[in-house]
């Protein structure tokens, strides 16, 4: 009786052990920084390697490059990994493009300070000053394409590296900082407590 009552103890503990045990799921947020700085680079168009001023080929190749499964998450690779893996790289040059062409078309509104980078990695319409009526419905029309392309970036990024989409707001995060950092001097930010300041 004894023994039997040391071994249920002993399962006991192992199992109060075992659910204590947090799990640590590798977050690649180098990884990310680096791809956010190559898109934000390509978008605003502040590459500074010359071979990354054609279009398309632009800043992505390093970015894709990184995408290849590194030895941190990745054991086998198959061929429908590596499909996969086009396709996803395939949208995300398209959604960076799309958001290239936004972007020329709002470099206006956001030297007069219309709109500005929000702290969700996001734009906002802050001002109507200097607008007519019929700009101010096309400056939010182009601020909702944009933004609902810029979360379907993000998504997208967090596929091609496989990760959880648990983890969207850290990818979001990341490129939000990024976005801020490099935006000219003059555009306005807002801050992590909501406030809008002026680069």
């Amino acid at each position: 009786m004894l023994k039997k009552t040391a071994q249920v103890l002993t399962l006991m503990t192992l199992f109060a052990f075992a659910a204590c045990v947090t799990v640590n799921i590798y977050f690649p947020a180098a990884q990310v920084e680096k791809a956010a700085e190559d898109i934000v680079d390509d978008v605003y168009g502040t590459s500074q390697d010359p071979a990354k001023t054609n279009g398309d080929s632009s800043a992505l190749p390093s970015f894709l490059a990184m995408l290849a499964p590194s030895n941190a998450h990745a054991q086998s690779v198959t061929t429908s990994d590596i499909e996969g893996l086009k396709k996803s790289n395939s949208a995300i040059r398209g959604l960076k493009q799309s958001i290239a062409a936004t972007h020329q078309k709002l470099i206006p509104y956001y030297n007069a300070g219309n709109i500005g980078i929000d702290n969700k990695g996001l734009l906002k319409f802050r001002s109507n000053d200097g607008l007519k009526v019929s700009d101010k419905a096309n400056v939010r029309r182009l601020v909702a394409q944009d933004n609902k392309t810029r979360k379907e970036l993000y998504a997208e990024v967090a596929t091609s590296m496989n990760i959880p989409g648990s983890e969207i707001e850290k990818i979001t995060n990341i490129f939000t900082d990024v976005w801020q950092k490099k935006a000219p001097a003059g555009w306005w930010i807002q801050d992590a407590s909501g406030n809008w300041k002026q680069k």
